[in-house]
């Protein structure tokens, strides 16, 4: 699972919860069709990845004084000192969407998970028109095995930008978790279950898979430059 920051969204005059309910009926459609091809469909389990694309939203950029000396940091992975200088520049400019966000993915990358989400929370709440806080807060909900927490974010993001690709790929690796994970219970209280066993191998991978050359998508991806948020 990744991220990506694509441009801001005109939510769809549609009523959120018909879209989201139509989204929902939609990859499980897609997740029925997988289990019934022949051959074993690709399964991600993680380690999640916060890896992104480094080009920014309509190419725009923060231009605040110390961003390019925090990002540096964070691209040395010298966390500690990013969230430093990201605190300095939010402390001129608290609505540099830019810098809230790529903090808080050096807050992720540090292992302050908890500060991260929270981080993340105050985003989505200041920016609802950006999809990107909700699909990061899907990958560390989905890296702590909540995976109906990730899914309930993810299906936010596809609301608010319903073109939001990175969001449906990463919902269908939810909703795969979560069909796995079913077909496991389901196969501790039937061992005869035939057809749970026969749906469960679809789902696993028979060998490792590669990650494509961007690091965009895979399991296992390093984690690489967070790109950056739309300029306030």
């Amino acid at each position: 699972m990744s991220l990506f920051l694509p441009t801001l969204a005109t939510v769809s005059s549609q009523p959120a919860r018909q879209r989201i309910a139509a989204a929902s009926f939609a990859l499980a459609a897609i997740l029925a069709g997988l289990l019934a091809v022949a051959g074993p469909a690709r399964a991600q389990n993680g380690p999640l990845s916060l890896a992104v694309p480094a080009t920014t939203p309509g190419g725009v950029r923060s231009a605040d004084p110390g961003m390019a000396d925090a990002e540096k940091a964070a691209a040395h992975q010298q966390y500690g000192e990013a969230i430093d200088r990201f605190d300095r520049v939010l402390a001129t400019n608290p609505r540099n969407a830019q810098a809230r966000f790529e903090r808080a993915w050096a807050l992720a990358q540090a292992g302050r998970e908890d500060e991260a989400i929270a981080a993340l929370q105050s985003m989505a709440q200041d920016f609802p028109e950006l999809p990107e806080p909700h699909n990061n807060l899907a990958l560390l909900y989905a890296k702590r095995g909540d995976l109906k927490r990730a899914e309930a974010e993810l299906l936010i993001a596809i609301d608010v930008k319903p073109d939001f690709a990175v969001g449906y790929a990463n919902l269908g690796d939810v909703y795969r978790r979560l069909a796995e994970n079913a077909y496991r219970n389901a196969l501790r209280r039937n061992p005869k279950d035939a057809g749970a066993a026969a749906s469960l191998k679809q789902l696993q991978p028979v060998e490792a898979i590669q990650p494509p050359a961007d690091g965009a998508r895979g399991p296992g991806a390093a984690a690489s430059k967070p790109a950056t948020a739309p300029k306030p």
